[in-house]
């Protein structure tokens, strides 16, 4: 009985962080404010994980059954705050939250295909791609690291960014200025 549970833990691990990345952007668009965001998804995940064992469809379906959590714990966390003057309202929120439920597929599509592409990078530029979207480091900090300039290094990203693009059959989108945190994909 141990060993089930530990399996289910980590199955419930696995496609949790399969699945985060979707549930955050999906939740995101349901509450703005940040520290609300991550109580939220906080309680979404404790909610999820208390309620696993009764969840019944396969990994395809996690995403949408933890997103339809995370809605309820929205919603839930909207009716305790909605004394303050700024709430948006419950038909208001379930709209936000059906459309983007509908969209919970193809953004886990979406984010699949990027870490194809990604992993068809060579391991430089895969590298400099992430250090570039990270927002620890500017782009003028990593030409300087690189012995570069800044205008070079935004070149490479573009040319890294068309490869993407290309892999993923979208069109390129322009870079950002220095003044701007890294690009973001």
């Amino acid at each position: 009985m141990i060993r089930k549970k530990k399996l289910d833990r980590s199955h419930f691990l696995r496609l949790l962080a399969k699945s985060e990345p979707v549930i955050r952007s999906y939740l995101r668009a349901l509450v703005q404010d940040y520290h609300d965001h991550s109580e939220i998804m906080q309680n979404t995940f404790i909610t999820a994980w208390e309620k696993f064992s009764k969840f019944e469809g396969d990994e395809n379906d996690f995403c949408k059954w933890a997103c339809v959590i995370a809605r309820y714990q929205a919603l839930k966390h909207r009716q305790t705050q909605a004394r303050d003057k700024l709430v948006l309202s419950e038909k208001v929120l379930e709209k936000i939250a059906s459309e983007g439920i509908e969209d919970t597929a193809s953004s886990q599509q979406w984010l699949e295909k990027l870490e194809d592409c990604l992993k068809e990078l060579p391991e430089p530029n895969r590298d400099l791609i992430k250090q570039a979207y990270s927002p620890e480091k500017s782009i003028k900090a990593i030409a300087t690291e690189r012995k570069t300039t800044p205008d070079a290094l935004y070149q490479k990203l573009r040319r890294i960014r068309k490869a993407l693009s290309k892999c993923m059959d979208l069109p390129p989108r322009s870079p950002k200025k220095d003044s701007e945190p890294a690009y973001s994909i």
